[in-house]
């Protein structure tokens, strides 16, 4: 965007007579030199001829004379400005500044000089371009504002409404410039309102049109029409998949997670309808109504399937199933020696506070055991040496909550040394592993 500088040369070296347009300060008619002292009435004599017709009582000073050839020239330039369909309002606050600037030489060089055919066709002229650059100069800072304040996202962005208005890197793009350095995002009241007072002026500049902020009016444009497109998106085709299709997965075995799902994305979609950047139609707000008001139903559905005992014959059912999966393991060997100690191993003491630090239910009764090694399997330590040997032996049992399990049980033999183990087993076992009764004796 071009800086606009020459307006404050313009107006420093503008002869003002009248108060400029939008309470621009008057201003004072500047002290012209020429060849670096000021030049009086009596150096110069009259009888000088000026070709244009446009000045009178002229001078014979050739400094003068060029001075009014300038500025006839500046007059017909300025003239020839304002029939074009389009002014260049850069170029012409140039003009004005050194045509202002050449009529004080001459004003200073000629004091008697009768310029009042050249203000006819000037001083309304000058009048307009004074109005009208005081109004580009406006303008100029709403075309900064513009793009410091109002840069739209155009392309369409359609994240996860969950993240709408995060922090997050994958968050969704405001339509506005987020002045995160400022501290304020502009909302869409804001840039109607800048949008209108930029067109107000710029109508009354002659087929004044800045592309670049065209561009940007029309990136706008794109923005808020893609918020209306990822509003219905969110509230249809995303919510669909988002809350429609995860309730149908999810609520029978974990309806907990679908209550949570329902009200986040209520969240996310009121987030959406009230943003302030957006300008949504009607469309896009019935979507966005009618989803928040599928998204309760879903969740109330959820709940009631959990109040209603019907989660809970779900977990039974399922649980069933895993448990009528869970067999004990094929014996090895007949030891009964082992397969009863491991059975009373379980009932004692040792065991049963084993259970309960765990949160299981003790054993009520033991119902069979196998042996599911043949040779004690030997455990050596880092350098080869032997530490123990044990045997492994699987037991059902009911417990006292009336559940059925089977647990792993070790008998272990220390080593003493050459070649000798103890011959009084060390008991040990695992938590259980819960199993339908029925396959208690399978």
């Amino acid at each position: 965007m071009k800086k606009v500088t020459f307006y404050a040369l313009f107006l420093g070296g503008l002869l003002l007579e009248t108060t400029c347009f939008a309470q621009l300060p008057k201003i004072s008619r500047p002290s012209i030199s020429v060849g670096g002292k000021d030049v009086s009435a009596s150096d110069v004599g009259l009888g000088g001829k000026d070709p244009s017709g446009l000045f009178k009582n002229v001078t014979n000073d050739p400094s003068a004379d060029v001075h009014r050839k300038n500025a006839v020239t500046g007059l017909q330039t300025l003239e020839e400005e304002y029939k074009k369909s389009s002014v260049d309002y850069v170029a012409l606050g140039k003009l004005m500044f050194e045509n202002e600037r050449t009529l004080g030489y001459i004003t200073k060089l000629e004091p008697k000089v009768d310029r009042s055919k050249y203000d006819e066709r000037y001083l309304s002229l000058k009048d307009r371009a004074t109005k009208e650059l005081a109004i580009y100069e406006e303008v100029a800072k709403l075309e900064k504002t513009i793009y410091n304040d109002f840069k739209a996202q155009a392309e369409m962005k359609k994240p996860d409404p969950l993240t709408f208005r995060g922090s997050g890197y994958s968050s969704h793009k405001n339509c506005y410039c987020d002045n995160s350095y400022s501290g304020s995002t502009k909302t869409y009241a804001d840039y109607v309102a800048t949008k209108k007072q930029y067109e107000e002026l710029t109508a009354k500049l002659v087929g004044y049109k800045n592309e670049e902020t065209q561009k940007m009016f029309a990136n706008m444009t794109a923005c808020l029409s893609n918020g209306n497109a990822y509003a219905i998106w969110a509230a249809k085709e995303n919510f669909n998949v988002a809350v429609v299709e995860y309730a149908k997965t999810n609520k029978p075995s974990q309806p907990k997670r679908v209550i949570t799902r329902c009200e986040e994305y209520s969240a996310a979609l009121d987030r959406i309808e009230k943003d302030y950047t957006l300008n949504l139609d009607a469309a896009s707000l019935s979507a966005l109504k009618e989803a928040k008001t599928s998204a309760q139903k879903t969740k109330e559905d959820a709940e009631l399937y959990i109040s209603s005992g019907q989660f809970q014959k779900y977990q039974d059912q399922m649980h069933a199933a895993e448990i009528a999966k869970v067999f004990l393991p094929k014996a090895v060997t007949k030891n009964a020696t082992l397969e009863a100690g491991a059975m009373t191993y379980l009932k004692g003491t040792e065991y049963t506070d084993y259970l309960t630090r765990n949160s299981e239910s003790p054993v009520a009764s033991t119902v069979r055991a196998v042996t599911t090694t043949k040779e004690a399997i030997v455990k050596k330590n880092e350098w080869g040496l032997p530490l123990y040997e044990y045997h492994e032996v699987w037991v059902a049992y009911k417990g006292k909550d009336g559940k059925c399990y089977m647990a792993a049980v070790y008998a272990s033999y220390t080593y003493k040394g050459g070649g000798v183990y103890a011959t009084v087993p060390t008991w040990g076992a695992d938590l259980p592993e819960e199993m339908a009764c029925d396959n208690m004796m399978k």
